[in-house]
Parts: C-alpha cells; sequence; structure tokens
C-alpha cells in the first residue's frame, strides 16, 4: 500500500470505528436501564396486588364482624318481644325468627373464622414473598446504579474517542477525507475503507473490475469499489 493517504485514513477508520462501538454501547444503556426499571416496577406492583389482597380480606372480615353485631342486636330484641307477647302464633313466629337469626349468626362466625385462618396464612406468605421480591428488587436497583456509572464512564470515552478522530483526521488531503464521509454515510456498515484481495472488495467479497483492481493500486486519488462503492486500496 503505496499510498499515504490511504495509511491516515486507515487510521481514521480505526478510530472512527471504535467511537462507533462506544456510542452503540452508550445508546444501550437507556434501554437496559428501562428494562430494569420495568421490572422493579412490575415487582412492586406483584407487592401491591398482594397487600390490596390482604386489605380486601380485612374488609370483608370487618363487613362479617358487622353484620354479626347487627344480627345480635335483632336477637336481642326479638328475645325481649318474645318475653311482652301474649298470644302463643306470636311467640312462635318469634322464636322462629330467634333460632333463624341464631343460625345465621353461627353461620357468619363459622365464616369470619375461616377468613381469619385464611388471613393469617395470607400474610406470612405476603411477608416472605416480600421478602424475596424486596431482595430482587435491590439487586435491580443496584443494576441500574452501575448502569448510570457506565453511562458515565461511555459518555467521557465519547469524548475522548471524539478528540481521537479529529486529531486522526488533521493533515489528510481534503478530496480524501471528503470521499472518505461520503462513504461513510452511504454504506451501512465499517469498513468504509476496504484492501482489495484477489480482485475481491474487502467490505463486500464481490469482485471489483480490472481497471480498480489496476487503478488502487496507483497513489495520488482515492478509489471505489464497483459494486459497493467503498474506498479501496491495493
Amino acid at each position: 500500500m503505496a499510498d499515504p493517504q490511504i495509511e491516515k485514513l486507515l487510521i481514521v477508520q480505526y478510530r472512527d470505528v471504535s467511537l462507533l462501538k462506544i456510542k452503540q454501547d452508550l445508546a444501550r444503556i437507556p434501554i437496559e436501564r428501562g428494562m430494569v426499571a420495568s421490572e422493579i416496577a412490575s415487582e412492586e406492583a406483584n407487592i401491591e396486588a398482594a397487600r390490596q389482597a390482604l386489605i380486601s380480606k380485612e374488609l370483608q372480615r370487618k363487613e362479617i364482624d358487622v353484620d354479626v353485631q347487627v344480627k345480635e342486636g335483632a336477637l336481642l330484641r326479638f328475645r325481649t318481644q318474645q318475653v311482652e307477647v301474649k298470644k302463643n302464633d306470636e311467640y312462635q313466629a318469634l322464636t322462629h325468627q330467634i333460632e333463624q337469626t341464631e343460625a345465621d349468626i353461627a353461620t357468619l362466625e363459622e365464616r369470619e373464622i375461616e377468613l381469619m385462618l385464611d388471613i393469617d396464612t395470607a400474610k406470612q406468605e405476603f411477608e416472605a414473598d416480600k421478602a424475596v421480591i424486596l431482595v430482587r428488587i435491590e439487586v435491580q436497583r443496584q443494576e441500574i446504579a452501575l448502569l448510570t456509572e457506565r453511562e458515565g464512564n461511555l459518555n467521557a470515552s465519547v469524548a475522548a474517542a471524539s478528540e481521537e478522530v479529529a486529531e486522526s483526521r488533521v493533515g489528510i488531503d481534503v478530496d480524501y477525507l471528503e470521499q472518505y464521509d461520503r462513504v461513510k454515510k452511504m454504506v451501512k456498515r465499517a469498513p468504509y475503507l476496504a484492501p482489495i484481495e484477489a480482485q475481491k472488495c474487502g467490505g463486500c467479497h464481490l469482485r471489483v473490475s480490472n481497471e480498480i483492481s489496476r487503478g488502487a493500486q496507483n497513489a495520488g486519488e482515492p478509489h471505489f469499489c464497483d459494486q459497493c462503492a467503498r474506498m479501496v486500496y491495493a
């Protein structure tokens, strides 16, 4: 490779590719951090859902307790009325109401006991699950902290790598630089400057014409692959 401009451009390309890699890593940080934050939000939502389920059970128990109190108040009235009535049919009707109310109270109390046992079990499971989830959340928060730290380091690396790219461009022929920049905008990925080996472009790996193959051996002007338009050298 006799062309000194190509040698300088290869340094520019190396530093451009390095800078691009750093920027790609940097661009992934917010995505990765967002994914972890979403996981934390999901974990916290699971805790809250379990807490609300417990609250719902507690409310059900309180509602049953209120119903029992209402029934007990009614039972007291029926018994008071039963003492005061004179007619047998009224007495029997009150007896039936008393028996029905006592049965209702017994059913409610059984349900309340079942619910209390269910609440105790649910509380134990909630606390155990919550402890495990909180450990996971702490690990995820540490991961976010590491990502943020890495983001800062990558930002510093971008600044340093950008300076290196700028320094490597100093002293290169303007025409070569303009053509290199044009190719870099056109092609989807590096290399932007590729060697010709066995009459094939090192970028697209397709055969180049004899004219391009011969021309690339001469210094003084840039040459391009007639397949992918990359700048080529021999």
